[in-house]
């Protein structure tokens, strides 16, 4: 691994204290032990590391002019568009990332297989890292699905790097492989634009013209952006992998579903990474088949309890990563011929639920809607007037929400797909679907 930069600086400064942050300081503090190290954020972290200082958000600016030679670390959480950045810059600071830090350094020989998408690209980066070891390959997973990529071990064959759209944004070095799934409406507050959003995400296959893009022919945005772009491997096509009704085809012929994570949008997520191993040279046939014991990712339509019932059975499937209201209908695709009811809302992104309220209309067996705060008055209020209305309650409580949702069904699936992010109520990732697991779990056991 190539020598870092921090030896060029005075000062480290890093916006943000989530597990980038925290491995950006450790390693800074490891390889530069003289550099002063500050942390900068609302209020000052309890477990600031010693050494460090806690430097308030408006004082970014000062801080920088005091620190000598400055280089600010922006955590992605942090906007990119936020005004304190540039006047951190026109100060004197350098502005870099985590992801950009590992690119300056990672070795030459290793493979970035980057994935990115506004629904599915933990279950992508998953499958292809499972399918990739399958074959063989020592690949590392990093990235927003796991540890920070600066962490990475140098020896690992690939790298397997999921990046948001924040962490795409400020993004200076193009991977070998960029995968983009799709591109919908997502994240506008942090982007401040539709456009913006598109432009930022975009900056996957768009920065090096070496990148091998693989990307989802059926998705209007995506096929809109890049019709023309040479160097470009389009799946999701009738010649190449695809998944009609959830079964994964290559060319004509059928190879089979993937049993562990259910819906025709999930084996869109396959048929992605099966392109990137065929065009790597390897036995993509064989890697189908390693998919056999592959097991989805929490909060991705895990079915977290079943309730019997004199009729039959009632499962409750946590879909609580599902925070757009495209992703809610991808989740109500994997359970055709079922009856369903929802469980909505959350933090308030400035979605299109008049959209969505329109296409719930071909929904026919949603047997009630429960809405949730922050937002879920605006969503009851899109389903007012249609089909849905009538089934269509809001709750603050989610304990009770999940009452109410599960006493709609005799038989079927109360789905926690909300639309949303989880918002004030669940400050921690993965709070909302642990507290749906557990009033799921205690309705069962009744």
């Amino acid at each position: 691994m190539r020598a870092g930069p921090f030896s060029d600086y005075d000062t480290l400064l890093v916006w943000g204290y989530g597990k980038e942050g925290r491995a950006v300081l450790a390693l800074a503090r490891a390889e530069a032990p003289a550099l002063k190290l500050g942390v900068v954020d609302r209020t000052a972290p309890q477990d600031l590391p010693a050494g460090a200082v806690h430097v308030a958000e408006d004082a970014l600016e000062a801080a920088v002019r005091a620190g000598g030679r400055v280089l600010l670390v922006k955590s992605p959480g942090v906007s990119l568009y936020d005004p304190r950045l540039p006047a951190a810059e026109r100060a004197g600071a350098r502005l870099t990332s985590q992801t950009n830090l590992w690119f300056e350094r990672k070795p030459a020989g290793q493979t970035v297989i980057a994935i990115t998408g506004t629904k599915g690209k933990s279950t992508s980066s998953a499958i292809l890292h499972h399918m990739l070891r399958a074959r063989g390959v020592d690949a590392a997973l990093a990235g927003n699905i796991g540890e920070p990529v600066i962490e990475t071990p140098p020896e690992a064959r690939a790298v397997v790097l999921e990046l948001s759209s924040y962490q795409c944004a400020d993004l200076a070095y193009g991977p070998d492989y960029g995968v983009m799934l799709n591109l919908m409406r997502e994240h506008i507050p942090w982007h401040g634009s539709l456009e913006t959003y598109q432009r930022d995400k975009a900056r996957l296959v768009s920065l090096d013209p070496g990148t091998r893009a693989v990307l989802n022919a059926g998705d209007p945005n995506l096929a809109r952006l890049f019709a023309n772009r040479p160097n470009t491997l389009w799946y999701n096509t009738p010649g190449s992998f695809h998944a009609p009704g959830g079964v994964i085809h290559y060319g004509g012929e059928a190879w089979g579903p993937v049993p562990s994570v259910p819906g025709p949008h999930n084996a869109l997520n396959a048929c992605a990474g099966l392109a990137v191993i065929k065009d790597m040279g390897l036995d993509a046939r064989a890697a189908f088949e390693s998919l056999s014991d592959f097991h989805g990712l929490p909060h991705r339509l895990q079915t977290v309890a079943v309730k019997q019932t004199p009729q039959g059975r009632v499962r409750f499937v946590d879909d609580s990563l599902a925070t757009t209201p495209e992703a809610l209908l991808l989740a109500l695709d994997a359970f055709p011929g079922e009856d369903v009811a929802l469980i909505l809302g959350g933090e308030e992104r400035e979605q299109d639920y008049e959209s969505l309220a329109a296409v719930l209309e071909r929904h026919e067996r949603i047997r009630a809607i429960i809405t949730l705060p922050e937002n879920g008055a605006r969503i009851g209020a899109a389903l007012a007037g249609g089909r849905h209305g009538p089934v269509c309650a809001h709750e603050d409580d989610f304990e009770r929400a999940v009452a109410r949702a599960a006493a709609a069904l005799e038989t079927g699936v109360v789905l926690l797909s909300p639309a949303a992010p989880r918002g004030r109520q669940f400050t921690v990732f993965g709070a909302r679907g642990r507290a749906f697991a557990a009033a799921a779990q205690a309705l069962a056991a009744d």
